[in-house]
This record gives structure tokens, sequence and C-alpha cells, in this order.
């Protein structure tokens, strides 16, 4: 199913999902996809499944990211569902894989490499290998629409800073100060 953010908590990333057909869908935080739990965002398009129940639940909370769409949204929501499926790594190396699903056809894996000085050089933690890779991939949607590259995309200076340039700005906050202490003056007596 597809739809938007429509609330989150403050504190734990849960909250609603308006779905396309208009039902309000409640989901926790461990069903919203590791790499997308940071940048979740009210208004966000969302792929999910829903769990039946008593009272119906999302997993599998997947955010499209609107870089990527052209024209309505509605239209180009099924193209972009990525499922991301781990990665391997192998000394220095470390290999992302993304699954792109097209319901009723095939799915495609996607597999992206990254030396891990790169991560070191830009100061990018390591979990943010995913996102890294998705935002790549989203910024190729003609050869993402084109099926399976013909080898494993190799992650670049260029895809690190064109990813972090995305990223959004963080300020800093000013930190209330503090109330005036009291003051007591002591008299000899």
């Amino acid at each position: 199913m597809t739809g938007r953010i429509k609330s989150l908590s403050a504190g734990n990333a849960c909250g609603f999902i308006r779905a396309e057909d208009g039902a309000s869908v409640y989901f926790k935080a461990a069903a919203v996809l590791e790499h997308d739990l940071a940048s979740l965002r009210i208004g966000q398009f969302v792929t999910f499944d829903l769990e039946s129940g008593a009272c119906p639940r999302a997993a599998n909370v997947c955010v499209l990211h609107p870089r990527s769409i052209a024209g309505p949204p509605a239209k180009h929501l099924e193209a972009l569902q990525f499922r991301y499926l781990g990665f391997l790594q192998s000394e220095s190396t470390r290999t992302f894989q993304f699954q792109r699903l097209v319901p009723g056809g095939e799915a495609y894996v996607f597999t992206l490499t990254a030396d891990l000085a790169l991560f070191r050089k830009h100061c990018l933690g390591f979990q943010e290998g995913p996102g890294l890779c998705m935002h790549t991939l989203l910024a190729d949607p003609d050869g993402v629409a084109a099926g399976l590259p013909a080898s494993p995309r190799v992650l670049t200076d260029r895809d690190v800073l064109s990813y972090l340039a995305s990223r959004p700005v963080r300020t800093k906050r000013a930190r209330p100060k503090p109330p005036p202490r009291p003051h007591h003056e002591w008299h000899a007596v």
C-alpha cells in the first residue's frame, strides 16, 4: 500500500499513515526500515504492508523520496518501491544490496559498493550507507527504471558529496539561559 505520514510522536518515531484509501494506519518505529528512520517526516510518501488484526498496523514502512517523483506522485510511486536487503563486507569494502519491487512483475537487485575509506574521508557514519545508496539510486531514475545495471555500481566522492548536500542543515538550538541565582548577603552580627 502507499500513503503519507500523517503524524509522528516526538520521542519514539511512531505515528500514523494516511493510506491512499483514506484510512489512518498506526505504525511503530520498529516497522520503519532502518535507513529511513532518521529522515522520517510528516507528509512524506511511504509504502507499507498492512498487518491484519483487531487494530491493523503498518509493517515494512519505506520512505519514497520526492526528488525522483516528477508530476503527480501517485503515478510514480510504483516505480520507486525499493527494499534494502543488507550488506556484505570484505576487508575495507562494503557492498549494499537493494531490491526494486515492481507489483505484479519481476524484482530487480541493485548492488552498490563502497570503499570504507570514503566514509572516513567525509566523516560519514557507516550506518548512513543505506541512505547514501538510496540517494544515489534515486539520483539516477532513468538508470533505475531501465532495470538491472550491468555491474555493481561503485560509490564515488561525487555520490557522497551529493548525498551530504541533500541532507537537511542542522541548526544549533540556543540553550535557554539558566535563571539567575539568588544573591544572599551575609551580615556580621
